[in-house]
């Protein structure tokens, strides 16, 4: 845990607007023509879950910050349902207790326009396969 924390505030000082990813949090922009002075971070990046299938729960940091000040959501990718908004803001932070079987995807919105500005990714792994073993008794 505190190993976490200080990677995230290492990375935050070390890396001056973001540019580098050196710990390997997910940083993605969306595909059409992306501003280069917006990012959005997510932290951890890949949840990892115990059996192939199953929910993997993790409380998952989601960092982003912009060039203007001006109205901002992060949104599900896939739902397109808005998880937080601010107003007048260059940068921001929402903890939210991840719960998914399957990777999510999460967005940077301009609220005014609509645009997407960033996007980045949580991939679900896990340690065992759901695949069943057979076992076979034999008494002789």
């Amino acid at each position: 845990m505190f190993f976490r924390v200080y990677a995230s505030l290492s990375l935050l000082f070390a890396a001056p607007g973001w540019a580098s990813n050196t710990q390997g949090e997910a940083m993605l922009s969306s595909a059409p023509g992306p501003s280069p002075s917006s990012a959005l971070l997510s932290t951890p990046n890949t949840c990892v879950a115990l059996r192939q299938g199953r929910t993997c729960y993790s409380d998952i940091t989601l960092s982003w910050q912009v060039a203007n000040e001006e109205r901002y959501c992060i949104r599900q990718s896939q739902a397109t349902q808005v998880l937080h908004c601010w107003q007048q803001q260059q940068q921001g932070e929402l903890v939210l207790e991840f719960a998914s079987a399957t990777a999510q995807g999460f967005e940077l919105v301009h609220v005014t326009t609509g645009k997407v500005l960033a996007s980045t990714e949580v991939r679900v792994q896990w340690v065992y396969t759901s695949g069943q073993k057979k076992r076979r008794w034999r008494l002789f």
